[in-house]
C-alpha cells in the first residue's frame, strides 16, 4: 500500500514538472513587439541569463525559444515569432509559486 502512494505521489509531481512546451495551455504574457524576432530575443536573453545563467536560446521555425531550466518546476520558456509588423512574443511560466518576476519583467522591458 505504501508502495502504491508513493507511486501516485511520484507520477502527480513529475506531471507538475512538465515542460509548458509539452503542457499545452495559455502563455502567461502573450505580447506583440515591434522588433524582429532576431532582434528581441538579443535584447531578452542577456537579462535573462543575468537572472539564471543556464538560460538558452534555439532557433525555432519561425523564430527563437528561449529557455530558463529549473531544477525544482517546469522550465519558463519565452517564444518569439515573426509577425506581420515585428514579433509575437508568449512566456510560459510554472506553478504561481515559482514564476520568476525578473524574467517576465525582461520580456516586458524589451518590448
Amino acid at each position: 500500500m505504501r508502495r502504491l502512494i508513493a507511486g501516485i505521489a511520484v507520477a502527480v509531481l513529475a506531471g507538475c514538472s512538465l515542460p509548458a512546451s509539452v503542457v499545452p495551455g495559455e502563455p502567461n504574457i502573450s505580447k506583440y513587439s515591434d522588433k524582429a524576432p532576431k532582434e528581441y530575443a538579443a535584447c531578452v536573453l542577456p537579462l535573462w541569463r543575468q537572472e539564471i545563467p543556464g538560460s538558452t536560446q534555439s532557433a525555432i521555425s519561425n523564430g527563437y525559444r528561449i529557455t530558463a531550466p529549473s531544477i525544482i518546476t517546469a522550465d519558463e520558456i519565452l517564444v518569439i515569432v515573426k509577425s506581420k509588423d515585428g514579433s509575437q512574443v508568449s512566456l510560459y511560466q510554472g506553478p504561481p509559486w515559482a514564476k520568476s518576476g525578473a524574467l517576465r519583467q525582461a520580456v516586458r522591458d524589451c518590448l
